[in-house]
């Protein structure tokens, strides 16, 4: 039986690392980054969410006036917030790709500076041990994958997220309105080559553990793991 399944990383066997993948990633479109507002320290400056105006809460502005409108936009706003968490956490992910970046220049700067060193010294007659320098053609094959791998998160993030709640909604709610989705994003992901699919099942889980806060409360205690197929046999068994 030909199935394709979604599995987390340590189910799938490729045969290749990523050091001698030669960087064969799916490529994407490029992202526009707008740049937050920071202040004199270099931090983000804070912005109020929502404004409290008749009685305490930071809610209150928002709240309806009856308990069927008041639960309505509770939900509403819990669901905005949850999306938030999500967004902060790719965030997150997007500065360690550009911390990524600033550590590979700051190493490709350093050697530099040594071979312009060793030069002005073979110049001047004296004997200097020759540095290991990164080769260009080295250089921009990271510094192309670091690239596509800021803009594929953020290309992906929506589409994960809806992949998670699909999934929950399936596993936990018995809906299936969303099946033909499910399986159309579990091909996309097994066409995919490895380092692609290590970054889909990380935002994946992200969304996931998000997704749960509400119905499994903030302690953590009842949430449920990830959803992932498990490989199948050879007699179509998982």
């Amino acid at each position: 039986m030909d199935k394709i399944l979604f599995l987390n990383e340590k189910d799938r066997n490729t045969g290749l690392s990523l050091e001698h993948s030669d960087y064969r990633y799916k490529t994407t479109k490029p992202v526009a980054a707008t740049k937050p507002k920071h202040d004199e320290v270099g931090f983000t400056i804070p912005y109020a969410m929502f404004r409290p105006i008749r009685e305490p809460g930071l809610l209150c502005e928002l709240l309806g006036d009856n308990p069927v409108r008041r639960t309505a936009d509770l939900k509403m706003n819990f669901d905005f917030l949850v999306k938030d968490l999500y967004e902060n956490e790719i965030s997150r992910l997007m500065y360690v790709v550009r911390l990524e970046e600033l550590r590979c220049r700051l190493i490709f700067s350093s050697e530099d500076r040594a071979w312009e060193r060793y030069t002005r010294l073979r110049e001047k007659g004296q004997q200097a041990a020759m540095p290991k320098v990164t080769s260009d053609e080295s250089r921009k094959t990271l510094l192309k994958a670091i690239t596509w791998k800021y803009d594929w998160i953020q290309q992906h993030k929506i589409q994960c997220f809806r992949f998670a709640e699909a999934v929950y909604a399936r596993q936990m709610k018995d809906e299936t309105s969303q099946s033909r989705f499910i399986e159309a994003f579990i091909q996309y992901a097994a066409n995919l080559p490895e380092p692609n699919r290590r970054l889909l099942d990380e935002m994946y889980e992200l969304a996931w553990y998000d997704i749960q806060l509400y119905p499994c409360s903030l302690e953590g205690k009842r949430l449920v793991k990830p959803w992932y197929d498990t490989k199948e046999s050879g007699d179509g068994k998982c």
